[in-house]
Formats: structure tokens, sequence, C-alpha cells
């Protein structure tokens, strides 16, 4: 018998930190702590993003930029003939790209960080070397305030100017300034060295080897787990606001227990601290080595940067990144957006996206971001069809995933959606929603009156006095429907066919502009089994003017017959279900049918309720069971009125039908009037094979 190697203290330390592992004991009891915080933590969500959107255009958040430019370089390969657009952030980026000579628009909606970034600009163009250096590495304030009014003042803007005049006085270290910046200070000057750490930072000073420093960081292993464990459940959600992280990209993560667990397990164990990771080197030290520090701060690139920077290769844009877009003259070959889309709706991501196809080189064009999300996180990225980038090299750790796409391989076209106004009023959704809760008391007394029977005599007796008010009432329910019209893939081609299933009153045709509906689809049918609805849906198809192209169908999709009056099988480009197929019996039928419609390679897109979120999986065994009890109650409240939650059962029946899931996103949403109540909602696409 051969006996088990003994695991050193560092690799189990590394296990733990990766594998969330915990005494289940003392796992137990800080589940229990935080859900005694779990009012707390659901308030100060609430005001988050307004807490982090006070700093704007008063200071900059960013003091350093945190994404590595070592990948950037590694995969974009830039020349004198690329023109980057990119986030300006702290600048350390911008100017990275600058080096080797590519153009580069900057934008920022925060005018400090423009400032930030200008004060770099004009210090490399008008200072030497050592005298730049000894500012923006050394923090030396003093050197900034002699050379600032003579020399760097005359050649910045006014807005920027009017920021540094107060700036040059008030800053004490670039290192520790902005919110991240002092947000690093209490974490690296104040919480590591009460824990007993301040040793890290004096092996930084004196130069000890990467391999002595892990052998210590070992020897730290309950400190460092507590550290993680304050860090990811405190931490992340008190401070992440300062660091200039929003509510909507660390939902993206919040499924993974252990996110800044994994990022210190990185930082200490995976790279150099001594030699090479400057982004975590700097904030424990307060500055830059010279030898440790941003490709910006090394002598061998400060000529390159000046001869650049004066021949105009750095233009500052204050504003949005569309305005940006908008405003270029240059192709874009490459847009390099940080992690800015995880801030981001379908909708914003779409529309940036559509812009983007207007003003890059369509041969030499790369989409690049990244991003906190396990894998891409909205539809309008995942149909750029975008290779993950290998980031096992990234000193920084905070992004999940990294992605780029090349515009001369994406398959779809990218047009803007847009909003009407379905707003009745306050009153007309009440009648409309007392309607909805009380229909199983007058259902008989309708369906008596009508000549359908079965599933259409429950749909229609449902509708049939709701008709009217039934869109604006849903606008505050359907939440996944805006999501499904940004998922939906238009191709380049055009002479589409698509099938609106359960359409009802044709809504989701509004999402369109009539010229991208003339542009891009031949065919339009909206089918439902309500004619109150499709009475409805008739009158917008004239409103619109698109008669030609869009009709009404009265049918159950369920139905062989229904092969007679829809488009002939296998013809079919995508069909859409939003709300629908939750409220179908037999949806076994439906799929087979929707599978027979549509040709190779055509889309099956849904929106509905769903049973379970992405992640229950990942949650603690009590929060598990709180998940499961509540998703029980709202399959039970739902049921009342024919609304039959999707789960696995239902979203496996695809796989006999040759569709294979493409795309599955699901969020919280809650319903008007009953705020407590926040079912799933989802966006779920399959791929006929």
């Amino acid at each position: 018998m051969f006996s088990k190697p003994k695991e050193s203290k560092q690799a189990r330390l590394r296990r733990k930190l990766v594998n969330n592992e915990i005494n289940p004991i003392v796992d137990a009891l800080l589940t229990v702590i935080l859900l005694l915080l779990s009012p707390f933590i659901w308030m100060f969500a609430l005001i988050h993003d307004k807490l982090m959107f006070l700093f704007l255009n008063k200071t900059y958040i960013y003091n350093v930029s945190w994404e590595d430019p070592r990948m950037d370089q590694r995969v974009f390969n830039l020349d004198e003939s690329d023109h980057v657009i990119t986030i300006a952030s702290a600048g350390c980026n911008a100017l990275d790209y600058i080096i080797e000579g590519a153009m580069v628009t900057a934008v920022d909606f925060n005018s400090c960080q423009i400032a930030l970034t200008e004060l770099k600009k004009v210090a490399i163009m008008e200072l030497d070397f050592d005298s730049f250096f000894e500012i923006f590495s050394k923090s030396n304030m003093k050197l900034l305030r002699e050379v600032y009014k003579t020399r760097l003042r005359p050649l910045l803007s006014a807005p920027s100017a009017e920021f540094w005049d107060d700036g040059v006085n008030s800053i004490k270290s670039f290192m520790y300034s902005g919110t991240s910046g002092n947000m690093s200070y209490i974490l690296c000057r104040i919480l590591f060295p009460l824990c007993g750490m301040g040793f890290l930072r004096r092996e930084l000073e004196r130069g000890t080897s990467q391999e002595e420093l892990s052998k210590m960081l070992a020897n730290w292993g309950y400190t460092i787990r507590g550290l993680a464990w304050v860090m990811d459940n405190i931490f992340l959600r008190a401070a992440c606001c300062f660091a200039g992280v929003p509510e909507r990209q660390m939902a993206l993560g919040l499924h993974r227990p252990n996110n800044l667990a994994m990022v210190i397990e990185r930082v200490f164990f995976q790279t150099d601290l001594v030699n090479d990771n400057y982004f975590y080197s700097g904030y424990f030290l307060g500055y830059y080595k010279p030898d440790n520090c941003p490709r910006y701060l090394k002598r061998e690139n400060f000529d390159k940067m000046k001869k650049h920077l004066k021949n105009g290769k750095l233009k500052l844009v204050h504003g949005t990144m569309l305005s940006a877009i908008d405003s270029s003259t240059v192709p874009i070959t490459v847009a390099s957006l940080l992690d800015h889309m995880d801030w981001m709706t379908d909708r914003m991501i779409n529309e940036e996206i559509t812009h983007l196809m207007r003003k890059m080189d369509h041969v030499k064009g790369r989409i690049f971001w990244r991003t906190f999300a396990d894998e891409v996180h909205a539809a309008p990225l995942s149909w750029l069809e975008p290779d993950r980038v290998d980031d096992r090299d990234d000193r920084v750790g905070m992004y999940w995933t990294t992605w780029i796409a090349h515009l001369k391989d994406v398959p779809v076209a990218y047009e803007e959606r847009v909003d009407t106004n379905q707003k009745k009023g306050l009153l007309t959704n009440f009648v409309t929603g007392f309607k909805m809760v009380t229909f199983p008391f007058w259902k008989p007394l309708v369906a008596n009156s009508l000549k359908v029977t079965g599933h259409a005599k429950d749909m229609e007796s449902f509708y049939k006095y709701q008709k009217e008010g039934y869109d604006a009432f849903r606008e505050g329910l359907l939440h996944a429907r805006p999501a499904l019209m940004e998922s939906f893939p238009l191709k380049k081609e055009g002479k589409m066919v698509w099938i609106d299933i359960g359409g009802g009153t044709a809504r989701n045709l509004e999402f369109f502009p009539v010229d991208v509906i003339r542009k891009y689809f031949k065919t339009i049918i909206i089918c439902d089994i309500s004619a109150s609805l499709l009475e409805i849906a008739q009158r917008r198809i004239t409103l619109m003017g698109i008669d030609d192209i869009a009709k009404v169908v009265e049918h159950d999709v369920t139905a062989e017959s229904v092969f007679s009056v829809l488009p002939a099988a296998g013809t079919v480009d995508v069909i859409t279900m939003s709300y629908s197929f939750s409220m179908i019996p037999d949806q076994a039928g439906v799929i087979r049918n929707e599978a027979r419609l549509l040709k190779k390679g055509g889309y099956l897109a849904m929106a509905d309720f769903f049973l379970e979120g992405n992640f229950d999986s990942c949650l603690s065994p009590l929060f598990r069971q709180l998940r499961a009890a509540e998703s029980q109650f709202h399959k039970n409240w739902f049921a009342m009125d024919h609304v039959h939650l999707l789960g696995d059962k239902q979203l496996e029946m695809g796989a006999a039908s040759d569709l294979e899931p493409v795309w599955d996103n699901r969020f919280r949403g809650a319903v008007p009037f009953l705020p407590f109540l926040q079912p799933y909602h989802g966006v779920y696409i399959m791929k006929k094979k």
C-alpha cells in the first residue's frame, strides 16, 4: 500500500478557497447570519447604484484601469493602421494602445475620468520621463503642483483644468485617490494589517521572491479564509459601489458564493506580486516600482507615446459610448469595451452593437469585452458568435470570462428595437388586474356564451373582457417579452418567415420599426386561439400598414390541421412564443408541430414564467429549501389562471424534435400591485438541428 502524499499548507489553502470548503457547522452558522442580514442587504441593494452615481462628475471612481492590457496586446496585435474605441477609465489601457501607434478614441461618461486621462496625456507630451514617473508612479504631488500651472494647465481642456485646479491640492496620492483608490487604502493598508498581514507590504518593499511570499501567505490560511468570507458576503455588497461595480453587474456573479476567495487564490498564488502584478502590489505599497508597473510608466515606451500623442492619436470624449461611436469619422478596427456591457440591458447592448456595425471595419473589425458572468450574458452578444479568450495570464482576476468577436464572422444583422406607449392609466390597470384575479368566479358566466370548446373556450373566456386593457397591464407583468424581442435573430439576407404563436394582440410587432419589418420579413403570422385578442392584432397590423406582410390566424397550434393554415413545414425561420407556452395544455404537441414548421437552422424562441432560476442549485442548503418553497407557491398561484410555470420537463421536450437549446437566461420580475411576488421570467431559445 502506498501512503497518500501529505498535502502542503499552500495546496490546502488554495483548495479550500477555490472550492469554498467550510466546516458544515460553521457553514450553517454563517448561513443563519446571512439570513439575518438579508433585509439590510436588500435595502442597500435598492440604493447601491444611486450611491455610486452620486460620485459621477464630482470625482473619478477608477484611479487605475482594472483590465489587464497584457491580454489585449496578445489578441489585438495593434499597429498604426488600427483605430481603437474604448472606455477611458483611468487612461492606463488607452495609453497602452497608444504605445503601438494605434489611433484611440477614449470615451467616458464621467468627466473626472476624462480629466485624469487628459492630465496623463499632456504630462507625457510636456514633461520628461523622470518627472512623469515621479508624479504618476510615486504620487509626487509637490512636483505636480510645481509644473501644473505653467506647463500642464495650458494644454488641458476647460473642464479638465477646472477639475485639476482643485485636484492638485486636494489629492494627496494618485494610488489612493478616487473612490476605488480610497476603498483599496482601507482594504490594503488598514484591514490587512489589522488582521496581522502587514508583513505583505514589508515583503513587497524588500523584494522577497514570490516563492517565499507564497510560503508566508500559506501560514495565514485561517486569516485569509476569514478575510475572504467577509469580503465575499459583506464587502462585495457593501463596498462595491465605491469600486464602480453596479448592481446589475454584481448580479451576474452572485450565484458564486466565493468570488473574492477565488480572486485571492489567483492573485496570491497564480501571479507574481513581487515582479509582475502591479495591480495589487501598487495598492499594497502605495506606489509602483520601476520594474513592476504599467507599460505606460516604463521608460522604453515614453518616447513612442510622446510622438503618437503629439501626432493627435488620442481623442478623448466626455459622453456616452454611442455618441463617441456616432461621431467617429475613421473606421473602427477594435472596440475594446472593457466590462461596461455588464452594466447594460439587452436593449442598450443591442443598440450599441447596431451603432458599432455602422462604423466598424467589416474585415478587420473586432469587438472585445470582459464580464463578471460565467458565459456570454446577453443574447445580442451571443449572436456575435464570439470566441472565449484565454485569460490564464490575467493579473486582475476580477472577470470570469473574456470574449472577442470578429465582424466578418457574424451571421446575423443588428437593428435597433423601439418602444411604444401602451399605458392606459392606473385605474385601467387595476380593473384589468381585478378581472384576472377574479376570473375563476365569473368564468362560468362568460363560458356559457361562447361557441368554441376546450382550450379555446378557456382562453376566450379569460381574454374576452380584458382585450382592451391587455397590453397596458401586461407591460408591467411580462418582463421577458422585451428581452425576447431584443434576442430575436435577424438574417442578413432578409426574406424571413416568422410565426408568433400565442401572439395575441400582435404587440411583438411594435418592437420593430416598420422599415425594419419590410427589410427583413417576407411573411409574418400571428397565430392565436382567442378571437378577441386577434381582433386587436388585426387593428394593429392595419395601423402599422403591413397588411401585405402580416396576417392573423385563429387556430389551435397543437392540431394537425394547423399545417393547412400556416406556412409549409420546413419553411419557417423563427417561431416566437411570448408567455403562451405555459398556457397550452398539450405542450408536447405544440413543440412537435413547431419543430416540423421550422427549417433547418431555424429558431424557436420563448419568453415565459419559469419554476426555477438559472442558479438555484448554487444556493446553500437552507436557501435552497426556502427557494423550493417559494417556487411551489408560485406554481400554485399561477395555476389558478391556467399558467403552468416551465420546469425541466417542458424544456427537455425539444430534444425529441431535434431542437437544441442555444440560449437560456432567467431573472426575477414583479407582479403589478403585488411587489412581494417575484417569479422567475426568462428567454429560452432552441435551434433546429
